[in-house]
């Protein structure tokens, strides 16, 4: 079973604990981002979607509305909506109105979904991303698009994937030891970077948040 380190906008603090079971959508849903299979815009009602009891309140809320990327408590990714740019990691750009897996494996930890691309970590600390490309967001050292997984090089000590919901073309991660890293179009100074590159110095923090393009991160 995953083990989710962090909940929703961030790490669970003491007393929220993991929610495990059914899942039950509404409203907008003109992408089929609800998952029911159809994209009629009106779910004036809640319904549940499909059987399964395996999923868990820990999607980030600045994930883009139009398409979902969901871990549930096997391990296993769960993708519908839009799919522009190929974000769902699907091989392609096609909308899918039903939860699809995606591939078998069932050693996802995270995963966030920014306007057009996506980043993920599996449990052994390695760091995933795929979708647009061409501010060299998906952090791989060059612009090329991907529809499917891809591994960003190597390293086995990611921790914690971030989004914030805003419309801008980058990715930012956190590593074990605290270090905040990002790809893409910079802000506020930051360069525009197609490798993941660390946010100034400072290391040990023990959990970050995005709001818009803000970052907001904790020590203990």
């Amino acid at each position: 079973m995953a083990v989710q380190q962090f909940l929703m906008m961030g790490r669970a603090a003491a007393g929220r604990t993991i929610i495990t079971g059914q899942r039950w959508v509404g409203l907008t849903n003109n992408y089929g981002q609800s998952g029911l299979g159809d994209s009629n815009d009106n779910k004036s009602t809640i319904t549940q979607l499909g059987s399964l009891e395996t999923w868990q309140n820990t999607e980030s809320p600045g994930n883009n509305h139009n398409n979902k990327t969901v871990v549930i408590s096997t391990g296993a990714l769960w993708v519908w909506g839009r799919n522009n740019s190929g974000v769902l990691g699907l091989g392609d750009s096609t909308q899918r109105t039903s939860p699809v897996q995606v591939g078998s494996d069932t050693d996802w930890l995270e995963c966030v979904q920014a306007s057009s691309a996506t980043s993920a970590i599996k449990t052994d600390g390695t760091l995933w991303t795929w979708g647009d490309n061409s501010a060299g967001q998906l952090g791989t050292g060059n612009t090329t698009a991907r529809t499917s997984p891809a591994q960003v090089g190597s390293d086995t000590d990611w921790a914690h994937v971030l989004v914030g919901g805003a419309n801008h073309d980058w990715l930012v991660a956190m590593k074990t030891n605290g270090e905040i890293y990002y790809s893409g179009t910079g802000v506020a100074g930051l360069s525009n970077v197609n490798v993941f590159t660390q946010i100034g110095s400072a290391s040990g923090f023990t959990d970050a948040v995005l709001q818009g393009t803000s970052l907001v991160a904790w020590k203990e």
